[in-house]
């Protein structure tokens, strides 16, 4: 079949599907990229102008978070951009993982930065400094509704791509959002109170909440970069295809992981022994479709045994045989090991 490659084994045929995501994929994701990097580049400059105006840490200390943010999402295009790339020598499966590092990377940002707020909360709670609100007010009010669209944007592209970095980016203007929030709250309880302290209090409460969300986000980049396995619905949608098709007669091996917006699958599947390689390679090639119908972006390698050589082995070398749909009881086995 075009577009996959396929070689012989010893007990076996191997194919291998075609890898990397549609091209519109990839121009959307670029696109909602830049859309979040140009909306942070123009909220940088009104925090940090509205934190000097107003003289209030946490309108400042937000401005400064930002700016980490515009680094971020210059970083997180350049990812997807480069994950976007077809194997090549180098990188045979791909270029995926570039995602997954990359959020690990902006979640390391995020706790650096949050390192920083606290030790401005921390001065300014101890030396409170007197704030005018009206400009912080005006600059955190226009950051929440920005904020609040290009995330809901970045969230959808993310569930229709795939893309980790995306969704990291989506979840780092929403931490932004609930900093902003209570930044906001803080500056009118102190506009209300005319108590300075609340202002680095509220700024160390939102600066704890980004860092957890900030954890839980590192958590989840690492599992793909140890090729944890994927989830098990989607596991359960593979094992659905294989065991709904008749012609596999039993499947072991399935492996499974991914790497950035890509998935990742290998399995060994049982075909009737008297198959010729043509039609056995066949097979496998309709199965390759119908895993691609249950999953999207996944690169497969299928790898075919025959039914009753494979059960022979099996039992030669394991002493077991493998669950199969078909019955054995005709099969010309040798007398599993310490049979009499």
């Amino acid at each position: 079949m075009s577009g996959s490659q396929s070689s012989t084994t010893k007990r076996g045929i191997t194919t291998r599907g075609e890898t990397g995501r549609p091209a519109r994929d990839s121009r959307t994701e670029q696109a909602a990229a830049k859309l979040s990097l140009l909306s942070n580049i123009v909220l940088v400059v009104l925090k940090i102008l509205a934190g000097l105006a107003s003289g209030s840490v946490s309108v400042l200390a937000e401005g400064v978070q930002s700016t980490i943010d515009v680094l971020a999402s210059a970083l997180i295009l350049v990812t997807i951009r480069a994950s976007a790339a077809p194997p090549d020598p180098d990188h045979p499966w791909g270029h995926g993982k570039f995602e997954n590092v990359a959020s690990l990377g902006q979640m390391l940002l995020i706790l650096a930065t949050g390192a920083y707020l606290y030790s401005e909360a921390w001065r300014r709670w101890w030396h409170p400094e007197p704030l005018r609100v009206d400009w912080g007010v005006a600059a955190l009010s226009l950051s929440l509704l920005v904020n609040f669209l290009v995330s809901r944007r970045l969230l959808r592209v993310s569930r229709e791509t795939g893309s980790q970095a995306l969704h990291a980016e989506a979840q780092h203007l929403r931490g932004d959002m609930l900093s902003c929030a209570g930044i906001l709250g803080g500056l009118l309880l102190v506009a209300a109170t005319g108590n300075q302290q609340l202002d680095p209090l509220f700024a160390g409460v939102m600066t704890t909440v980004v860092v957890f969300t900030a954890l839980k986000l590192m958590r989840d980049s690492l599992r793909p970069l140890l090729d944890e396995s994927l989830p098990a619905d989607e596991e359960e949608a593979v094992r659905a295809v294989l065991d709904a098709d008749p012609l596999v007669w039993g499947y072991h091996r399935l492996r499974t992981r991914r790497a950035g917006s890509d998935r990742l699958l290998d399995v060994h599947i049982l075909l009737d022994d008297d198959l010729s390689f043509r039609e056995a390679h066949s097979v496998t090639e309709d199965v390759e479709a119908e895993l691609r119908m249950a999953l999207p972006n996944v690169d497969i390698i299928i790898h075919a045994e025959p039914f009753e050589e494979e059960m022979r082995h099996q039992l030669e070398r394991h002493g077991t045989l493998l669950p199969t749909q078909r019955p054995t009881s005709c099969l010309k086995l040798p007398n599993p090991p310490g049979a009499g």
